[in-house]
């Protein structure tokens, strides 16, 4: 399992070769066309000499034989070396992993803002977790949440859902009727079949299945017990569901953890195609820079 610090320059690595393979593929399909043209010309000039040769039937015959005779053996030679070339072009071409499309149940809000926090703090036990902070998430932003460990991060987000035992001061304030889906860190509440998450969760158990597939899940897992899943998988059932409830805001805590490379290619894809409402905690600087429209920092 790789980490963040070792995921940031794996991913920083690999984008970099997928780009200089995909500039390569580019430039070897251009030769592959051209020599493919050239090809084709050859043949025709080829059948035309033939033609010439079986239409005259007055000229000199020997003549005509002989110069047929000269082009398409010409024209064999020539295609023979043009193919050999089209061959070893094709055999340079490489393959250049891109990462499943993931779907989304992202519902439009008429709401321009769709979150506003005016100075709110959380206290609890007594001990308030950052200063009051001010903040908003509109229908196209992406916001990263920002502090250091402990600084009340995920508390923000329970408070945000109603679900904080502390104490709420300040301001925050949802839109009307809007719906929001939680990423959540801990998922342990997960539990018991596939199917019986679906119902539970009122989802098409084939849509579950089909975007736990799309995640990387083995088949022979859907018959596991969510509790006794690995730690990546049970997180690919939690993200699943999250894909696949309707919702007008994503809060999202900490998403990449204990995910692969290949699944965190995807849901940068997926923020960045969906222009995903979202405010999110994340410790990963590459996936904040590739997705982050805007930054919060909780201070002391």
């Amino acid at each position: 399992m790789l980490t963040h610090g070792n995921y940031s320059a794996y991913f920083q690595q690999k984008k970099r070769r997928d780009q200089e393979a995909l500039a390569k593929n580019r430039q070897l399909k251009s030769e592959i066309a051209t020599l493919q043209h050239r090809r084709q010309k050859q043949q025709q000039w080829a059948q035309r000499a033939e033609g010439e040769k079986q239409n005259n039937a007055h000229g000199d015959m020997g003549f005509l034989g002989a110069k047929t005779a000269r082009l398409m053996k010409k024209a064999t030679h020539t295609g023979a070396r043009l193919t050999a070339a089209i061959d070893q072009r094709k055999g340079l071409l490489q393959e250049v992993e891109v990462a499943d499309r993931l779907p989304l149940n992202l519902v439009a809000s008429h709401h321009h803002q769709l979150l506003v926090a005016r100075e709110a703090a959380l206290t609890i036990a007594g001990r308030q977790l950052f200063a009051p902070v001010s903040f908003q998430v509109g229908r196209h932003d992406q916001v990263a949440l920002l502090g250091e460990n402990g600084r009340g991060k995920s508390s923000l987000l329970r408070a945000i859902m109603g679900t904080f035992a502390g104490q709420v001061t300040g301001t925050i304030r949802l839109a009307d009727q809007t719906t929001v889906n939680l990423v959540r860190q801990n998922y342990a509440v997960n539990q018991g079949t596939l199917p019986e998450f679906a119902r539970q969760h009122h989802l098409q158990l084939s849509m579950l299945l089909n975007v736990l597939r799309k995640l990387g899940m083995d088949r022979d897992t859907f018959v596991v017990p969510i509790q006794e899943m690995s730690m990546g998988q049970q997180k690919k059932v939690e993200l699943a569901r999250s894909l696949l409830i309707p919702a007008q805001l994503y809060l999202w805590d900490e998403p990449l953890n204990y995910l692969d490379t290949y699944n965190q290619a995807q849901l940068i894809q997926l923020v960045q195609e969906f222009k995903l409402p979202l405010l999110f905690v994340e410790h990963d600087r590459l996936f904040i820079d590739a997705v982050a429209s805007k930054r919060v920092v909780l201070k002391n």
